[in-house]
């Protein structure tokens, strides 16, 4: 698949993983919220991926989604046998789509209703483009500010003390289900509880479709 398609009119289209799509894994869109790194003002978030990817960025809100989101073949035996992350293989699994198709301060800068408008046209057509069976929104304001696409709620899952929402769509033929994160750079983000949330949610959509 492309990377561009029919992207290229976006500020920063997203990054599409060479084996997206692949028969091995789910079809996993991650959602950020916003772009401020300032070092990557003219560059593109596939560039910046593609960096991280070859561990050339260190940046805890990557970090912490390749905690939570990766599964056991994402991972290989290291020195002394120690298991470590193929972070090349991982990144090139999914998708990843910056939300707010602008540069902010930080990442906590508000945004505005505009910006918010202008995002939601765009993540129709990530969605209906890309079409992933599953999406995982990092933070809330995010979540709360998708287009519904005629979607209904999904299930509530919690485990002990997080407490993640989802939302479903059939923007084709095949069913897109939705997660809600809290944002990954939050201190209160605890790593275990929210793995052990994604890792039910995937297991459930496996259950349903495979």
């Amino acid at each position: 698949m492309s990377r561009t398609h029919s992207f290229q009119a976006m500020n920063y289209p997203p990054w599409i993983g060479s084996t997206y799509g692949s028969k091995d894994d789910l079809r996993l869109l991650v959602i950020g919220r916003s772009y401020y790194d300032a070092r990557y003002r003219d560059r593109t978030i596939t560039d910046y991926i593609s960096d991280l990817s070859r561990d050339r960025v260190d940046d805890i809100f990557f970090t912490t989604l390749e905690q939570v989101l990766s599964g056991k073949r994402h991972w290989k035996s290291g020195l002394g046998g120690k298991l470590k992350l193929d972070r090349k293989k991982f990144w090139n699994s999914l998708c990843f789509h910056q939300y707010i198709q602008g540069i902010l301060p930080d990442g906590y800068s508000p945004v505005s209703r505009q910006m918010w408008k202008e995002s939601q046209e765009i993540y129709k057509e990530v969605i209906l483009t890309l079409r992933p069976e599953l999406v995982v929104m990092t933070g809330e304001d995010v979540y709360d500010n998708m287009p519904t696409l005629g979607g209904r709620q999904g299930r509530e899952y919690s485990w002990q003390g997080g407490r993640m929402k989802t939302w479903l769509l059939n923007p084709g033929k095949a069913e897109c289900r939705i997660a809600r994160l809290p944002h990954p750079r939050d201190t209160s983000f605890n790593i275990e509880v929210w793995k052990e949330l994604f890792f039910q949610f995937a297991t459930d959509f496996h259950r349903d479709h495979r």
